[in-house]
């Protein structure tokens, strides 16, 4: 059985769009099956939708920035400018420059943004291309996101990921499969390392070395809210 996703746009109004996702399941060639999965409404104009995952799909607007969007949620998980990529349009094709531009007003407007060949989405990821160079978008997985907070000293907000990771709640997760107790257990063996890593920092190199017994008390309960709150219980 095939299983493939498709989008459309349609235009409200002068300022209002919607995107229409639906899921199209082909068993044979005489049984296919359309499934309506979302409908969104955005106030951008488009030059590209493209699917990452079954559950998260990249806009990309007419001001060359990537919107990914959680499908099912409606939630723009990011805005990512795309600038410095500087796409290359086909503008000379639609517009037919080579023959003198012989072709319809409506297809030279359309050529103004035209992008196909520029924008095509691959395994999980998205292939741009740049004047000067070939840029790839890629979703990171629930650990590498994580990773990225840490880095930055963010424990709090990083706690607060993986938490949303074990509950289930979480957008446009990658990495994590199987069953929901063989995806909290490894979210589950990695908050424990976050924990672990966060408490020795918090008792050594970010806790003040002198003060009042009322300070230190202060200091931890700011600055380990979820150790001291926390009831979850990760087995």
């Amino acid at each position: 059985m095939e299983n493939h996703f498709q989008c459309s746009v349609h235009t409200l109004d002068e300022y209002r769009y919607v995107l229409l996702c639906v899921q199209v399941l082909c068993r044979d060639i005489d049984t296919v099956k359309v499934i309506p999965l979302q409908k969104t409404e955005f106030s951008y104009k488009l030059l590209s939708v493209s699917w990452l995952n079954s559950r998260t799909v990249t806009l990309i607007d007419v001001t060359e920035r990537a919107h990914v969007l959680d499908v099912r949620s409606e939630e723009e998980v990011e805005i990512i400018d795309l600038a410095d990529v500087k796409l290359v349009y086909g503008s000379s094709f639609y517009k037919s420059l080579a023959t003198g531009g012989n072709v319809s007003p409506a297809l030279a407007c359309a050529g103004e943004r035209a992008c196909y060949q520029s924008v095509v989405p691959s395994s999980g990821q998205i292939i741009l291309l740049g004047v000067k160079a070939i840029h790839v978008l890629i979703l990171r997985t629930w650990s590498e996101r994580i990773d990225v907070l840490v880095r930055h000293d963010r424990y709090s907000e990083a706690l607060s990921l993986a938490q949303s990771f074990y509950d289930g709640t979480a957008r446009a997760v990658v990495g994590l499969s199987g069953s929901v107790q063989r995806r909290q257990a490894q979210v589950a063996e990695r908050i424990m390392e976050l924990l672990s890593q966060y408490v020795t920092l918090s008792m050594t190199k970010l806790c003040p070395s002198h003060g009042k017994l009322e300070e230190l008390e202060t200091y931890f309960q700011v600055r380990c809210p979820q150790l001291f709150f926390s009831r979850h219980t990760y087995s």
